[in-house]
């Protein structure tokens, strides 16, 4: 593979830190970048701790392997679903932490209880219907339910953050997770919840684009 090096090189770095921070275990999840019109995607069912730029696959829109020696991640429809979608959109994270895996069995949606959450990922993150893994009624369920939202849980599967820097959606993942996680937390204490407000909310979003999101 001669194509994209420094993208292919970049997301390699990526995939080693999403194992090193436990948004992944083992070969489950899957990562990629839209260069153009193509996408480089990690394979399935191999390693991110071992992952080279070699181990990755480029395919087209269509899932047509253009460059690669694996197989591609068998969501990648899901992957170029929301590229087609979502203009905006440079990477896409698909990860199971513990905290949204728990969310993606018990909640319908997840309310941002603070601050970087209502600023990253809005006032509040959806899941999704569930879906079978690897079929195009998933991909369709994913892209209609994150909208223009940069995170959506999946039903009984998982987590899945867009954005358009590897550090953005490596973020976004612990976000959710910090946020669930503290909802969780809130719920057990059985103390009722200070939730933000909605112009509130509204603020931060703004806020966010206006001032803190990098290109």
């Amino acid at each position: 593979m001669k194509s994209f090096l420094d993208e292919r090189l970049e997301l390699t770095n990526a995939c080693k830190k999403i194992a090193n921070d436990n948004l992944v275990k083992g070969t489950w999840g899957n990562f990629s970048i839209k260069v153009k019109d193509k996408i480089i995607i990690t394979p399935s069912g191999y390693s991110y701790e071992l992952m080279t730029p070699n181990d990755l696959v480029i395919i087209n829109l269509e899932g047509n392997i253009l460059e690669g020696d694996r197989v591609p991640s068998s969501e990648w429809m899901m992957h170029s679903e929301i590229y087609k979608k979502r203009k905006d959109v440079d990477i896409i994270l698909h990860t199971h932490p513990k905290y949204s895996s728990i969310a993606s069995v018990t909640m319908d949606e997840i309310p941002s209880l603070i601050e970087d959450s209502a600023m990253i990922l809005g006032p509040y993150i959806k899941v999704t219907d569930y879906k079978l893994p690897g079929t195009r009624d998933l991909a369709v369920e994913t892209v209609n339910k994150i909208g223009d939202n940069n995170a959506v849980v999946m039903r009984n599967h998982g987590l899945v953050t867009v954005g358009n820097s590897f550090n953005e959606v490596i973020s976004a993942a612990h976000i959710v997770e910090k946020n669930i996680m503290i909802y969780i937390e809130a719920l057990k204490l059985g103390k009722g919840i200070h939730y933000i407000n909605d112009e509130d909310l509204k603020m931060l979003r703004d806020k966010y684009f206006k001032s803190y999101r990098q290109k």
